[in-house]
Formats: C-alpha cells, structure tokens, sequence
C-alpha cells in the first residue's frame, strides 16, 4: 500500500496499479456516456465517491483490521413448523 498524499485525489495511492486499471476503466466507460446520457456526470461522481470511501476504508487501520477479522459464524437453523402460539 502507497502513502497518502495532499493532492486533490491522493487518495488513489492507497490502491494497487491493478486497483487503479480497474477505476480507471470505470470512469472510462462512464466518460463514453457524456453525449447520450443525462446522467453521465452523476454516474461518473458515484464512481469516485465509492473509490473514495473505499481508499477511506483501505486506508483505516480499524476499518481494515474489521474487514480482516475472521468471524464465527453460525449457520442458521431451518424454522420451525409448529405454531408459536
């Protein structure tokens, strides 16, 4: 993982280059759309907000180690058929 920087959009150094590839193909595709959608520039700022809360997150080093952290799970029972009441 890269360091942070103060740059605008220096939190993509959190991401790995394969990381990078990918957001850039995404708003790679949402730029294609500028001229026949009306929602293209919404679709392109929901793009960079969930890459930016995901570098947040990366970047947390209580949010990793929750993401990280093995849980017990517990398989659930199947319901039962009789009445409750």
């Amino acid at each position: 993982m890269r360091t942070t920087s103060r740059f605008p959009y220096g939190w993509l150094n959190v991401f790995e280059e394969d990381d990078l590839q990918d957001f850039i193909k995404e708003l790679s595709e949402a730029f294609r759309l500028i001229d026949s959608s009306t929602t293209a520039w919404e679709i392109i700022d929901a793009i960079i907000h969930e890459w930016h809360e995901s570098a947040v997150a990366i970047a947390s080093p209580e949010l990793a180690a929750a993401f990280s952290a093995e849980t017990d799970e517990v398989p659930l029972k199947s319901p039962s058929t009789q009445s409750a009441v």
